[in-house]
Parts: C-alpha cells; sequence; structure tokens
C-alpha cells in the first residue's frame, strides 16, 4: 500500500474495531464543492475494512466519520467524468457518495466493498434429484427451496421444466 494518509493512520488508532483490518482506502471527498450545512465538502479518506466502509476525515477542530456495514449496502453507483470519479454507496435508508480522481483506487476500493458485501455467501444449492421418480414430491420440495431464498429464480425454472419434463 502506498503512504498512508494522516486520515487512514488517525482511523487506525482511534476507530478501528478489534479484530478489523483495513483491506483499502482512497482519498478524495465528501459533499459538493462550495457546498453549505450538511453538504459542504470534506475532503479526507474512504477507508474499507472486512465488515464496512467508512469516510473520514480528521480536521485541526474535530472530525468527520459516516460508516456503513458492507452487508448492508445495496447497490453501488460508480461514474467517470473527465477524470473524476465517483462511487455512492446506497442502503436501503442512506447514500454517501465518495469523489476521487485516482481511477486504480477508485477500482480498488470497489473491487474491496463487492468482496466484502459478498463475503460468506453460500452459494445456491442444486436441488436434489427426486428420490425414487415421485416428480410431484420433487416439485413441492423444489417449491419450499425457492420461498426459502435457496434457489434464484433461474434455478427454479430450470429445475421445474426438467421435473415437469419427466411427468
Amino acid at each position: 500500500m502506498a503512504d498512508e494518509s494522516k486520515h487512514v493512520a488517525k482511523f487506525r488508532a482511534n476507530h478501528l474495531q478489534s479484530g478489523e483490518q483495513i483491506v483499502a482506502w482512497g482519498e478524495g471527498y465528501i459533499g459538493e464543492m462550495m457546498g453549505k450545512g450538511k453538504d459542504a465538502q470534506h475532503n479526507g479518506v474512504l477507508i474499507i475494512t472486512g465488515s464496512r466502509a467508512a469516510f473520514y476525515r480528521k480536521g485541526l477542530f474535530g472530525e468527520v466519520i459516516e460508516t456503513m456495514p458492507l452487508k448492508g449496502i445495496t447497490s453501488i453507483e460508480r461514474k467517470s467524468f473527465m477524470g473524476h470519479r465517483s462511487l455512492r454507496l446506497h442502503t436501503s435508508h442512506d447514500a454517501l457518495e465518495f469523489k476521487t480522481f485516482k481511477k486504480e483506487k477508485e477500482q480498488a476500493l470497489f473491487d474491496a466493498i463487492e468482496e466484502g458485501r459478498h463475503a460468506g455467501a453460500q452459494p445456491a444449492a442444486p436441488a436434489a434429484p427426486p428420490a425414487g421418480g415421485d416428480a410431484m414430491a420433487a416439485l413441492t420440495k423444489l417449491g419450499e427451496l425457492k420461498a426459502a431464498g435457496v434457489l434464484t429464480e433461474e434455478e427454479f425454472s430450470a429445475k421445474k421444466a426438467e421435473l415437469l419434463a419427466r411427468l
């Protein structure tokens, strides 16, 4: 990793939880240029750990910290225009837009967020073949697996078509 920013060093010292490690970080800002109040621009770093994304800025008169758990991020919006890049992280009730000029850092942040969002996700178990050729029981079981969220819509449809062909 490149030389650590003063913001990253302060975050590591004051806000990093036990067992938590910084996966990626990048310098940039949140807020709007020339913004006021809650839209004021804050220069700092976006820090990605194994469990959360945090914007952090340590200033002379205080600090700014905004965090969101990676598992709570519902979508990521990426934009770039003339070298200016932004990552907008959406949750069910909030959003955080981070802006930077460094393409490699933005890509590393995006990759780390995606990895953290999907870490521990278990792949869908394929439906077991019906025992003894009982396709109706298998269809019932298949419906239960879909209702429980174990199967995706595509997996459910493919297996259902296969079972109906056996009838």
